[in-house]
């Protein structure tokens, strides 16, 4: 009789559970549910608002304006968005901890806006200096070095909590120049957004986007004919064009955390949530 091999079983190894620190290692990869974590600033009436108000709803907007009667949602007051956007003016910093509880618990909003971060500064300036409305423009010797040094660390725990949340978060912000008075010419100006430079340091790197909103004149497309070629030209029409600037630029702030060798375009005309998240999906 042929002599039969026995065939060899190979033990398979059997992982056992890692304890510890170690026990936390897994692959790289983002859940569609933490939303987007997004600065957006840009002069007043460039449309900020009327981009936030495209994302997924049910939005919050938590106005901190400074004004008794805010303004900031008169772009948006129709009764589409009457039905998906809501509103909470706060009157003191602390209230942002009851909104991200609640929010943490509930999970009631798709987005939340804060709108915007500048006001939201300016509350907790009063607050530290104890009075009950800032100067139109603060003068040298209004707050101290200690006072903005401790406005800087609330506005961070603030705004720390806020983009902790497991949704979109929109931090919304008038814009500011910086280093215009910078001395030393190897700094080159740059805006972002008016908040102090400690917040701003702070809060580029915290949000997965910065973007800048624009205006520029509206344009359109004219071809002439020169003999046997046609010459593409682009001339001045009546309105404006709305643009969310996106691509690096080396004057205006810019992020948008994409694998390298993706192509940004400079900026987006008309922006919407679904345009940015058409880049943001491009890989």
């Amino acid at each position: 009789m042929p002599k039969v091999s026995k065939q060899s079983v190979r033990k398979t190894r059997t992982r056992k559970p890692v304890k510890g620190v170690l026990g936390k290692i897994k692959p790289i990869g983002f859940d569609n549910d933490d939303g987007i974590k997004m600065n957006l600033y840009g002069r007043s009436g460039t449309g900020k608002t009327t981009l936030w108000a495209t994302f997924p709803k049910p939005i919050l907007a938590i106005v901190c304006s400074g004004g008794n009667k805010p303004g900031e949602l008169r772009s948006i007051d129709t009764p589409e968005y009457r039905k998906t956007v809501e509103q909470l003016q706060i009157a003191s910093s602390t209230e942002i901890s009851e909104i991200v509880d609640y929010q943490s618990e509930e999970g009631k909003y798709a987005t939340i806006v804060l709108d915007h971060a500048s006001g939201l500064q300016d509350l907790i300036l009063k607050e530290i200096l104890g009075i009950d409305e800032l100067p139109a423009q603060l003068g040298w010797g209004v707050a101290k070095q200690q006072d903005w040094g401790q406005c800087a660390l609330k506005m961070k725990e603030n705004l720390r909590a806020l983009l902790s949340l497991s949704c979109n978060v929109i931090v919304v912000a008038q814009e500011r120049e910086f280093n215009t008075d910078n001395e030393n010419e190897l700094i080159m100006p740059f805006v972002a957004s008016a908040l102090t430079p400690s917040v701003v340091g702070w809060l580029n790197p915290a949000c997965d986007y910065l973007c800048q909103t624009f205006i520029q004149q509206k344009t359109k497309e004219v071809k002439t004919k020169i003999g046997k070629k046609t010459v593409i030209s682009r001339k001045n029409v009546k309105g404006v064009d709305y643009c969310l600037r996106t691509a690096p630029h080396d004057v205006f702030t810019t992020k948008f955390r994409l694998p390298k060798g993706l192509e940004l375009p400079e900026f987006i005309v008309d922006p919407s949530y679904d345009k940015i998240m058409a880049l943001i999906n491009q890989s």
